[in-house]
Protein backbone atom coordinates (compact mmCIF):
# COMPACT_ATOMS: atom_id res chain seq x y z
CA UNK A 1 0.00 0.00 0.00
CA UNK A 2 1.32 3.44 -0.65
CA UNK A 3 1.21 5.98 2.11
CA UNK A 4 -2.46 7.75 1.04
CA UNK A 5 -4.14 4.33 2.04
CA UNK A 6 -3.16 4.13 5.21
CA UNK A 7 -4.17 6.84 7.09
CA UNK A 8 -7.85 6.42 4.87
CA UNK A 9 -7.70 2.50 6.13
CA UNK A 10 -10.02 3.88 9.29
CA UNK A 11 -12.32 5.99 6.76
CA UNK A 12 -13.21 3.38 4.43
CA UNK A 13 -16.10 0.90 4.76
CA UNK A 14 -15.71 -2.85 5.63
CA UNK A 15 -18.51 -3.72 4.30
CA UNK A 16 -22.14 -3.67 3.51
CA UNK A 17 -24.31 -2.35 6.70
CA UNK A 18 -25.71 -5.70 7.98
CA UNK A 19 -29.54 -4.70 7.29
CA UNK A 20 -28.94 -3.29 3.90
CA UNK A 21 -30.48 -6.70 2.36
CA UNK A 22 -33.61 -6.33 4.70
CA UNK A 23 -34.15 -2.46 3.21
CA UNK A 24 -33.32 -3.52 -0.21
CA UNK A 25 -36.25 -5.98 -0.25
CA UNK A 26 -38.85 -4.06 1.75
CA UNK A 27 -37.88 -1.69 -1.03
CA UNK A 28 -38.46 -3.84 -3.65
CA UNK A 29 -41.50 -5.44 -2.06
CA UNK A 30 -43.05 -1.53 -1.89
CA UNK A 31 -42.17 -0.54 -5.43
CA UNK A 32 -43.83 -3.36 -6.88
CA UNK A 33 -47.58 -2.82 -5.31
CA UNK A 34 -48.62 0.00 -6.82
CA UNK A 35 -51.40 1.75 -5.44
CA UNK A 36 -54.20 4.58 -7.33
CA UNK A 37 -51.85 7.16 -6.23
CA UNK A 38 -49.13 5.94 -8.79
CA UNK A 39 -51.74 6.11 -10.98
CA UNK A 40 -53.48 9.58 -10.57
CA UNK A 41 -50.52 11.80 -12.68
CA UNK A 42 -51.04 9.03 -16.09
CA UNK A 43 -54.83 8.86 -15.11
CA UNK A 44 -55.24 12.87 -14.87
CA UNK A 45 -53.24 13.56 -18.29
CA UNK A 46 -55.33 11.01 -20.64
CA UNK A 47 -58.75 12.95 -18.92
CA UNK A 48 -56.81 16.27 -20.13
CA UNK A 49 -55.83 14.81 -22.98
CA UNK A 50 -59.69 13.85 -24.14
CA UNK A 51 -61.33 16.64 -22.37
CA UNK A 52 -59.00 19.11 -25.22
CA UNK A 53 -59.35 16.42 -27.88
CA UNK A 54 -63.27 16.45 -27.77
CA UNK A 55 -63.13 20.45 -27.25
CA UNK A 56 -60.98 20.74 -30.10
CA UNK A 57 -63.26 18.57 -31.72
CA UNK A 58 -65.99 20.58 -31.61
CA UNK A 59 -64.63 24.02 -32.21
CA UNK A 60 -63.49 22.47 -35.44
CA UNK A 61 -66.99 21.55 -36.06
CA UNK A 62 -68.43 24.89 -35.16
CA UNK A 63 -65.93 26.65 -37.52
CA UNK A 64 -66.56 24.40 -40.48
CA UNK A 65 -70.33 24.98 -39.68
CA UNK A 66 -69.72 28.56 -39.78
CA UNK A 67 -67.43 28.45 -42.83
CA UNK A 68 -69.12 26.62 -44.71
CA UNK A 69 -71.96 27.44 -48.34
CA UNK A 70 -75.25 26.06 -48.10
CA UNK A 71 -76.25 23.27 -50.38
CA UNK A 72 -78.71 25.26 -52.47
CA UNK A 73 -75.87 27.71 -53.50
CA UNK A 74 -74.16 26.97 -56.69
CA UNK A 75 -70.56 27.07 -57.77
CA UNK A 76 -69.59 30.27 -59.20
CA UNK A 77 -68.28 28.36 -62.14
CA UNK A 78 -72.09 27.67 -63.22
CA UNK A 79 -72.37 31.07 -63.58
CA UNK A 80 -69.92 31.39 -65.70
CA UNK A 81 -70.28 31.02 -69.46
CA UNK A 82 -69.07 28.03 -71.42
CA UNK A 83 -66.00 30.54 -73.19
CA UNK A 84 -64.65 31.76 -69.86
CA UNK A 85 -64.77 28.84 -68.01
CA UNK A 86 -68.44 27.85 -66.97
CA UNK A 87 -69.58 24.12 -66.34
CA UNK A 88 -70.55 22.52 -69.49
Amino acid sequence: MNDFDDPLRGYRPAGPPSDLRARIMREAEHATSSSLRDWLPAIAAAGLIALFSALGHEIHVDIDARLSAPDDVRLVEQWLPDDVGGLR
